[in-house]
């Protein structure tokens, strides 16, 4: 995910509305991985339920 913050595995796709600026990825079926992408740093936001 470092390398490519934006493509890969899990599917990644930018959010909207209350998480723009956001992105989600697949962790499993019922799981994601809510993240932010600031300069070179990755920040998670959430990572277990989908919009909790």
């Amino acid at each position: 995910m470092t390398r490519t913050p934006f493509s890969g595995l899990g599917k990644p796709e930018p959010l909207k509305y209350k998480y723009k600026g956001f992105w989600s990825r697949r962790i499993n079926e019922a799981h994601r991985l809510i993240y932010q992408v600031a300069d070179e740093e990755i920040l998670i936001a959430k990572c277990r339920f989908h919009y909790d």
